[in-house]
C-alpha cells in the first residue's frame, strides 16, 4: 500500500511541478492544507476517493493516470526541475512588468 501512496504523490507533484503551481496554490485548489499536500506528495498519506477525483479534473488527466509509475531518469528530472524553476521565474517577470504598465498607467491619469 506504500507504494500506491509514494507512486499517487510522485505523480501529482509532478503534475504540480509541470504547470508551475507551489503547494500552497494546489492546496487552496484543492481545499486542503498545504502540509497535507506535502504528506500526500511525499506518500506518507493516502487520498480520499473525491480528493482523488478532484485532483484529476484539476490537471485534466484520467484517475487511473496517477497510479501509473513513471520511470524517469535522473537527468530527466534535472531537466524538468531545471524548466519548472524557469517557468516560475518568467511567470514572476510577467507579473513585475504588468504591475509596472498598471503604475505607469497610474500616474499618467
Amino acid at each position: 500500500m506504500g507504494n500506491i501512496k509514494k507512486i499517487l504523490g510522485d505523480n501529482i507533484r509532478t503534475l504540480r511541478m509541470n504547470k508551475g503551481w507551489t503547494q500552497v496554490y494546489l492546496s487552496d485548489c484543492l481545499e486542503i492544507t498545504a502540509p497535507f499536500l506535502a504528506q500526500i506528495e511525499s506518500g506518507k498519506r493516502g487520498m480520499s476517493l473525491e480528493l482523488i477525483e478532484s485532483v484529476a479534473d484539476l490537471f485534466e488527466v484520467p484517475i487511473a493516470s496517477l497510479f501509473l509509475e513513471q520511470k524517469v531518469g535522473q537527468e530527466n528530472k534535472t531537466s524538468e526541475i531545471r524548466e519548472v524553476k524557469l517557468r516560475a521565474v518568467k511567470r514572476q517577470l510577467q507579473e513585475t512588468v504588468s504591475e509596472s504598465i498598471e503604475k505607469a498607467f497610474e500616474r499618467l491619469r
